[in-house]
């Protein structure tokens, strides 16, 4: 409706412009055209009175003969009307539609009046006494008359006869108004045609200008619109000065698209997870690392943050105190709840968002933690671990003399005693416990000093095949479902094979130990990495708590009734001294994953 108001509008401003300067100027033409020609026809008017003045020789008197100046009136009008009708006639004759004569002062009646085949009956006629000829003949000066007179409706050009510095009377000139009007109506006419022609040629192009003004603002605002929803749109290329508008907003809109396709980017290609909230509470923005964070499967952009955070409240306050207070929190860090309902660690940094001095709201930058966390963890679980080296260094040496000590004199006393002797058994007791108090002292020296390694280039599934080879009776007994998935794409790795080993084997036989007696599964899956492999053993056991789960790799660390807890720690040494690592992931009553990441080259110190 505006589009139509505008143009509306544009059409009758162009067309009064066009319209009022020519019917203005027509106006004037036209009135000007008839005063000229009023006046042309008075001057032609005067021009031929002024002939007939001239025409005529002396006076009235002196164009008399002597025998006549005692005739009468009316002898005297007949006599002068003889002496003067042919200079009428003639005078009149080669001016169509014109009248004229002569008026006597002294005899007060009309002398000659041409055309006579017309005007004839009026010789010997008075005029009123509120004729202008009276007045002419009065002051002796020259006037125009409009009106009806002897012979009608008449433009009446009069003249004074002057003789010897005496008025003796007048004579005229005149034509009828209706053909001067008629002269001037047809002037009129071919002049009104001229510009009616004129008008509706200029308010076609009034229309046809306003029109195409109309398109072009209806082009660029439509234009616009789109622009609004979609920056790649082009406005169409317009003629003339518009289109050096539509050039404009096109540039600008580039310059748009450039500046946010570089900030979406930016956005995009941050690890960061980063929303920003409006004024009214509506999420505005949001980037792919905070969908990932958050776990999010829905679009969420225009719903309120509280609906967004409404499992953690922690990040709620937060927010809210950064909304209405502005304050701002710097890498605060709080358990965050995923939609999927997994907690992971996160920081939480707010500020106000501001453009110059008008605030729009809150961005909202976060962090995932949960790898920082993890990676603060192996640090402790290492240094841990080189306590632990340090102290088996220093105890195992003093232990395994005494071990020595006491396993030469027991298996002394034992050789010494007769065979059927009751005594050799517990003989044989304190020896077995004696090898195994060894075993464990050897498992807290490859802390200390880890011996030496065989590194050879072996292939990662058939080094997993081996290992699953060795428990198969293990699994077989526990009525275990054994499932692997290989990846046949990964290469060799160069690793010692045994320790690796040693590493799955402990793996599977923990898995087969958590498993439930029915329905139990180990899933063993190897898969490629960009620069190494990971084998992943995953079980459907019992499960880890979540606060044993960081301590699983400390020595001396169970959760079983029997064991030495040195199991995982051995083997998280192992795959360390090969510069790789081992995660594991665990929920209570599911079971459990444990995940070991090698390089394809280990370079063992």
């Amino acid at each position: 409706m505006r589009l139509f108001s505008m143009r509306y509008k544009l059409m009758i401003i162009l067309a009064l412009a066009v319209v009022i300067p020519l019917v203005g100027s027509g106006y004037i033409l036209i009135h000007s055209a008839e005063k000229a020609m009023n006046s042309e026809k008075e001057i032609k008017l005067y021009g031929i009175a002024r002939t007939l003045d001239a025409s005529m020789v002396g006076d009235f008197e002196s164009l008399l003969s002597i025998e006549a100046e005692n005739a009468s009136h009316d002898e005297k009008v007949r006599l002068l009307n003889q002496k003067l009708s042919g200079i009428t006639e003639k005078i009149v004759s080669g001016n169509p539609g014109v009248g004229g004569g002569y008026y006597s002062k002294d005899l007060d009646c009309i002398i000659t009046y041409g055309p006579s085949s017309q005007y004839d009956s009026t010789v010997g006629q008075s005029i009123s006494e509120e004729h202008l000829g009276r007045e002419v003949m009065k002051k002796g000066i020259s006037l125009t008359a409009r009106g009806k007179m002897v012979r009608g409706n008449i433009l009446n050009a009069m003249v004074p006869l002057i003789r010897d510095n005496r008025v003796i009377g007048y004579v005229w000139a005149n034509e009828m108004t209706e053909s001067i009007e008629s002269q001037i109506y047809e002037m009129e006419v071919v002049m009104y045609n001229g510009l009616a022609i004129a008008l509706l040629v200029g308010l076609s192009i009034s229309m046809t200008l306003a029109n195409s003004v109309s398109n072009s603002v209806h082009g660029i605002i439509k234009g616009l619109s789109s622009l609004g929803n979609d920056l790649s749109h082009r406005l169409p290329e317009i003629d003339g000065e518009f289109g050096k508008i539509a050039s404009a907003i096109n540039g600008m809109a580039q310059s748009l698209m450039n500046t946010r396709s570089h900030t979406e980017i930016i956005m995009e290609s941050m690890v960061d997870g980063i929303i920003t909230i409006d004024n009214n509470e509506k999420v505005t923005e949001i980037n792919t690392a905070a969908w990932s964070i958050m776990g999010l499967n829905q679009d969420v952009i225009g719903i309120n943050y509280r609906d967004l955070f409404s499992g953690n409240i922690k990040v709620l306050d937060i927010l809210l105190e950064t909304l209405h207070a502005s304050k701002k929190f710097i890498g605060y860090e709080v358990e965050f709840t995923r939609s999927d309902g997994a907690i992971i660690p996160i920081s939480v940094s707010t500020s106000m968002l501001h453009n110059n001095n008008n605030v729009l709201g809150v961005v909202v930058v976060f962090k995932d933690l949960s790898e920082h966390k993890a990676f603060e963890d192996c640090v402790r679980r290492v240094d841990r671990l080189a306590a632990v080296g340090e102290l088996a260094a220093g105890v195992a040496h003093e232990i395994r003399n005494p071990l020595s000590a006491i396993s030469g004199s027991v298996q002394i006393l034992v050789d010494e005693l007769p065979i059927d002797n009751s005594a050799r058994v517990f003989g044989d007791i304190v020896l077995k416990e004696v090898d195994r108090v060894n075993c464990i002292i050897e498992d807290l020296l490859y802390f200390a000093k880890p011996s030496k390694h065989y590194v050879t280039s072996i292939n990662t599934n058939e080094l997993v095949e081996n290992a699953l080879f060795l428990l198969l009776p293990s699994i077989k007994k526990e009525i275990v479902i054994l499932e692997t998935h290989f990846d046949p794409s990964i290469g060799v790795i160069s690793v010692d094979a045994q320790l690796i080993k040693q590493v799955l084997v402990n793996l599977l036989l923990n898995a087969t130990q958590a498993i439930p007696q029915e329905n139990g599964k180990i899933t063993v899956t190897t898969q490629g990495m960009i620069k190494g492999i990971e084998i992943i053993i995953e079980d459907n056991g019992k499960g880890i708590d979540q606060k044993s789960l960081p301590r699983i790799f400390d020595p001396f660390f169970t959760t079983k009734d029997t064991g030495t807890g040195l199991g995982l720690a051995v083997s998280n040494k192992i795959i360390e001294i090969h510069q790789g690592h081992i995660r594991a992931e665990s929920i209570l009553g599911i079971g459990s994953t444990f995940t070991i990441y090698l390089p394809y080259e280990s370079v063992i110190k």
